[in-house]
């Protein structure tokens, strides 16, 4: 209870102080509260009684004399705020992130309380708001002071919460088979502060970067952050042969060729009695099925094409054969 402030500085050996929810049970001196007592509205009004315990000079006892007066129990809450047991801050942002700029907030008034932030244990004098804006990794915590209940109370609540760091990858692409192996795969790694996830030509994302069985032609491999920090897209090429076109002049597969080889690569289509009907430049615009202006009719053809492999950097030679379609 309130003794020491009921006396105000009286002797307490000279005093006994009882308290009572009414001013009638204060009077009558009935049914006094337990030291320990806990209000049952808020604020509510309680009585104290002071009675005098000591005899006067002649031995008389004086414990007759008494004084009630009410006091006052009010209960401040101390302050009410949430904050998230992490958060994600994204650095090195590319402009893919989904994730807003992060501000840790306790959803409180400034006009109302204090903030004290601190990083790793350690005060940050020059944060006193009601949020802040990480620029690192680590944990935040804030000591927020109730300053509009009490002057005297100045309830306080500490909450702590942890910056996870994340970034969106680089990322590297490279062929793990040769060319014309039948099984073109592919290898990508993303690196950086982050965990991350690949996407084939925004198919099913997956947590590894290898991609088997991949067609030819031009792909895109996706790298993102799985936190939400950003993305990057690789384009890559995968090299192979059609293995028909159909040269009617509608605008597709109207020729043949095989792409992204490289420029130094020879490449000779021949008839099925090995007859050189063709040599092309792969970089060219390809094969329109004729020969000395002839159409050649609906049949298999072969090719014979020499390069650099990509991965070895050796010299070497594919045979093979295609389909043209009429």
């Amino acid at each position: 209870m309130k003794d020491t402030e009921v006396l105000d500085g009286q002797n307490p050996a000279d005093y006994i102080v009882t308290y009572y929810a009414s001013e009638v049970d204060a009077e009558f001196a009935v049914n006094s509260l337990n030291i320990i007592y806990e209000n049952t509205i808020n604020p509510q009004i309680i009585w104290a009684r002071v009675d005098n315990n000591v005899l006067d000079g002649l031995g008389v006892d004086t414990s007759i004399c008494y004084e009630i007066a009410p006091l006052t129990l009010q209960v401040n809450l101390r302050p009410q705020f949430n904050l998230d047991d992490s958060y994600i801050l994204c650095l090195n942002t590319n402009g893919t992130e989904v994730l807003e700029p992060l501000v840790i907030d306790t959803g409180l008034l400034a006009a109302n309380y204090t903030f004290q932030w601190s990083y790793n244990a350690v005060l940050i004098p020059t944060e006193t708001g009601s949020s802040i804006m990480p620029t690192q990794g680590g944990m935040y915590s804030v000591m927020v002071t109730d300053v509009s209940s009490s002057i005297v109370t100045n309830c306080t609540s500490t909450a702590t919460t942890e910056v996870i760091v994340s970034e969106p990858p680089t990322l590297e692409v490279n062929f793990v088979s040769q060319i014309f192996t039948g099984n073109n795969v592919i290898q990508a790694l993303a690196q950086g502060n982050g965990d991350y996830e690949y996407s084939l030509d925004d198919g099913p994302w997956q947590d590894e970067g290898l991609f088997t069985n991949v067609s030819i032609g031009q792909h895109q491999i996706t790298a993102r952050d799985k936190k939400g920090c950003g993305f990057v897209i690789e384009p890559i090429f995968v090299i192979g042969y059609p293995l028909y076109f159909t040269p009617n002049g509608d605008g597709n597969n109207d020729t043949w060729n095989i792409e992204g080889i490289g420029s130094d690569a020879k490449l000779y289509i021949f008839d099925r009695y090995g007859k050189l009907l063709k040599q092309l430049n792969p970089e060219g615009i390809g094969w329109n099925g004729t020969f000395n202006g002839i159409m050649m009719p609906t049949n298999d053809y072969w090719f014979t094409v020499q390069y650099t492999e990509p991965i070895t950097g050796n010299k070497k030679e594919f045979r093979a054969h295609f389909t043209l379609k009429r």
